[in-house]
């Protein structure tokens, strides 16, 4: 207690009421004390010390500060304030203070002396802050390194911290190391590159490489070499570290782990056949797994089997797997095939197989077998892993079947259509009987197209197919050549008879399309021009008599229309071809081709990832012409090589004119016609065009679907050519042919583009969404880019977005439009160069 008889000085909060207040507003406890009574009575105290002691200021006021600490304060902490007190130093330190309900807590205490004019200590000013849970954090992290330490340096192995430069400089090694190698921590901090003279001379080289390599990457290393140790022997070690990177993912320092391995070494000997037993357990995981004994009782099923199969967990143990899962027709050859595997001498084996589940329902297998045997080499099981085909055996059933049909009419199509020809044609000339083909396309078609929409034509060519196929013989192939085009194949007929008996088909067809088709809930005639062509005597292949069929039939329609004509081998040309190649020529030399641009983008949210350049004629008769009207027909006379040469040049001038302006344009895409890929100097042509202005890494070219797959020798080297050049290959109109699944697994192609009358009914048709869901997932299969075609309404691009489709084009998405229409697109998303 203070002196009764002494005066204490005037507190704080009488003279200086402002300086109370702000003293009021601290967050810090705040105690005065008066220096000049003997016992240095508190004075003053604020607010936040009340709060912090739990005592009132009247309680405080008068008191020995002393009665603050107590015995809670360390003797050590106690003696350095008396120190400080007496000496009337600055005291600032953590100690332990106690509250009014005698619970302690960590405080940072700094007390500061205060002196009057005269220089004497008048007053102590103290400023307390609980900082309990800061010190108990560092106590805690404390012993939590601690800890580590301990643990660090009690396990089997060496730990290592060193910086992140090329030197892998260390800063600590525990002190396992001095066991491993004999020497002491201190001897490789002291010593860097004793660790490397520790490493084996016939590894140093592989060692360093790796660390370079490691360094180079920002990566983890982890490899094992030999070290030899201080007395000359030689350990195995395998030497792990990993990097240490800071919040930006920067490389900050590296830690590893050094363990000794020559024991492991020593014996792997012993356990490489424990190890084979092992890695077959672990090449099967992650699929169907099954156990059979060696009576085919089921031992083990996991849960991917039981779910595949639909039984509950449990069910099928110790079953017979042939009664259980294998379908009845199929038991007495799986059966067979089982005994002749655990009978055998092979270990592995690959097979597949059907099952039936609990439902009735079959599925497809892919199996992988190993024959597990016992130390004497007697089979004590057979373990399977299975994989699900069942839907990827359809999805190829269903690719297959769309190589060789017609989506819309199920008709064959022409690739098919082609195989049988060749087929009658070689069964002609064994037995010296005829093959006729007729070439019938509709008239009137484009009426019922542009009246009704292209639903109703889709409509009313089914219609046409039904009453064709009624009045064909059941030898006779019908065939859809596109559009509405039919083909009609008559195999095996006499010569003597075969123009009479074609002509006596081809009017019964007429008479079969005669009546008229009700669509929509209207009354359509529709006719047919039909041109006949025969074997042997109008054409002596199977190319020439397609041609022939085709000049007849356009004979026919010149005719007047609904008629049958016969190919009469006139040698020359019409007077309309002779005009059209003259005004294709002068279309070459004038400049009256020009190129329009349709965005290829991103289905999702539009963005553009690719631009396709097509070809357009400004006739000055007929207006603008589009590419189906005068293409085929440069196809045949040879004038597509000069087109072909105009689109590149004229595609890679805009491309190049758009970079000096400032654009980034993206890749671009032409087509290359089945006449262009033929020609053995294609690919050198084209790469002299694109190589000298560096654009060739911003081309995909597009070649059909039949052009990539007639003849793999000649157009393989000249694709492979193409695409080490930077160019990509696409396969345009995918499905509208005919491929080969294994050979479109070995072609030199990144794009498939599905043509567009998939797209036609998707998604209401549920054979056209499942066609089109094949092509996309057999183009993730094979690693290549899928691009649909023909999107022209909201629910077809909502599709592709669900199906996962990267790539998408038409109307809906964008117009084919000319050059300066397609900027504004450019300018606003800034592609770049490549998708």
């Amino acid at each position: 207690m203070a002196d009764p008889s002494s005066t204490p000085p005037t507190p704080p909060d009488v003279e200086h009421a402002p300086l109370v207040r702000a003293l009021e507003a601290v967050t810090s406890g705040v105690m005065v004390v008066d220096a000049t009574a003997p016992l240095l009575p508190i004075t003053y105290v604020n607010g936040a010390f009340e709060r912090l002691f739990g005592r009132t200021r009247e309680e405080l006021v008068g008191q020995d500060p002393a009665l603050l600490a107590g015995e809670a304060a360390a003797v050590e902490d106690r003696r350095a304030l008396t120190h400080a007190l007496r000496d009337g130093a600055t005291y600032a330190a953590t100690i332990t203070l106690r509250r009014s309900d005698g619970s302690d807590f960590r405080a940072a205490m700094r007390m500061s002396p205060v002196h009057d004019a005269a220089g004497t200590l008048t007053e102590w000013i103290a400023v307390v802050d609980d900082v309990t849970e800061r010190v108990d954090a560092l106590d805690q992290l404390a012993l939590a390194e601690a800890r580590y330490r301990g643990l660090v340096e009690h396990v089997p192995a060496v730990a290592y911290v060193a910086e992140w430069d090329v030197h892998s400089t260390l800063t600590y090694i525990s002190p396992q190391i001095e066991e491993l190698l004999g020497w002491p921590p201190e001897a490789f901090l002291a010593d860097q590159d004793l660790w490397y003279r520790c490493i084996h001379p016939e590894d140093i080289e592989r060692v360093r490489e790796q660390e370079r390599v490691a360094f180079e990457a920002g990566a983890w290393a982890d490899m094992e070499f030999r070290m030899l140790r201080r007395d000359g022997s030689e350990r195995w070690v395998r030497d792990k570290e990993a990097v240490i990177r800071d919040a930006d993912g920067t490389p900050r320092f590296s830690q590893g782990v050094l363990v000794d391995v020559t024991p492991t070494r020593a014996t792997e000997s012993e356990l490489q056949d424990e190890r084979h037993r092992a890695q077959r357990y672990l090449d099967i995981a992650g699929a169907i797994i099954v156990i059979l004994d060696a009576s085919a009782k089921i031992t083990l099923l996991n849960r991917a089997g039981t779910e595949l199969l639909g039984y509950d967990e449990g069910e099928l143990i110790g079953r017979d797997w042939y009664d259980a899962v294998v379908p009845e027709r199929l038991r007495e050859t799986g059966r067979a095939a089982y005994a002749a595997e655990v009978h055998g001498d092979q270990d592995d084996a690959v097979n597949e197989s059907t099952v039936v589940t609990k439902d009735g329902e079959e599925r497809t297998i892919a199996w992988r077998d190993t024959v597990v045997r016992d130390a004497d080499g007697a089979v004590t099981a057979v373990m399977s892993s299975g994989v699900d085909l069942t839907e990827r055996r359809a999805a190829e059933e269903q690719i297959a079947y769309l190589a060789y049909h017609d989506p819309l009419t199920g008709l064959p199509n022409r690739a098919l259509l082609q195989e049988h020809l060749d087929l009658a044609l070689a069964r002609a000339r064994r037995q010296s009987q005829a093959v006729g083909l007729l070439y019938l396309d509709l008239d009137g078609f484009k009426l019922v197209n542009d009246s009704l929409g292209h639903p109703a034509g889709d409509e009313l060519l089914c219609h046409v197919t039904l009453r064709l196929s009624e009045r064909r013989r059941g030898m006779d192939l019908l065939a859809r050549q596109g559009g509405d085009e039919f083909l009609l194949l008559l195999a095996d007929m006499p010569r003597a008879d075969a123009e009479a008996h074609a002509r006596r088909v081809a009017e019964d067809l007429l008479r079969a399309l005669a009546e008229p088709f009700s669509i929509s809930g209207a009354e359509f005639h529709i006719g047919a021009s039909i041109g006949i062509s025969l074997y042997p005597r109008d054409a002596p292949d199977a190319d020439s008599l397609l041609r022939h069929a085709d000049a007849a039939m356009y004979a026919a329609k010149s005719a007047g229309r609904n008629g049958v004509t016969v190919y009469s081998g006139d040698p020359h040309e019409s007077l309309e071809r002779l005009s059209m190649t003259s005004r294709l020529r002068k279309a070459l030399d004038r400049e009256e081709l020009l190129l329009h641009w349709q965005p290829i983008v991103d289905p999702r949210d539009g963005a553009l990832r690719k631009l396709e350049a097509l070809v357009r004629w400004q006739d000055p008769f007929r207006g603008l012409v589009m590419p189906d009207d005068f293409i085929a027909f440069a196809e045949e006379t040879g004038f597509v090589d000069r087109v072909g040469d105009w689109v590149v040049r004229s595609v890679r001038d805009q491309v190049l004119a758009w970079e000096r302006a400032g654009y980034r344009p993206p890749r671009v895409t032409v087509n290359v016609s089945p006449r262009q890929l033929r020609r053995p100097d294609f690919g050198q042509r084209l790469l002299g065009l694109l190589t000298p202005d560096d654009v060739a890494g911003r081309f995909t070219v597009e070649i059909t679907e039949s052009a990539a797959m007639v003849d793999p020798r000649r157009t393989d080297p000249i694709l492979t050519e193409l695409v080490a050049a930077g160019i990509e290959v696409a396969i345009d109109d995918f499905g509208a042919g005919y491929s080969s699944l294994s050979r479109l697994r070995t072609m030199p192609v990144q794009v498939l583009k599905i043509d567009k009358t998939f797209l036609e009914t998707v998604p209401d048709n549920p054979e056209a969404t499942a066609i089109v869901t094949a092509i996309l997932e057999l183009a993730r299969a094979l690693g290549m880019d899928a691009v649909a075609e023909g999107v022209e309404n909201e629910a077809q691009r909502a599709f592709l977005v669900e199906r996962g489709c990267p790539l998408a084009q038409g109307f809906l998405l964008g117009r084919p439009v000319p050059a300066q229409e397609i900027e504004p697109l450019l300018a606003r998303v800034g592609t770049p160069h490549a998708s």
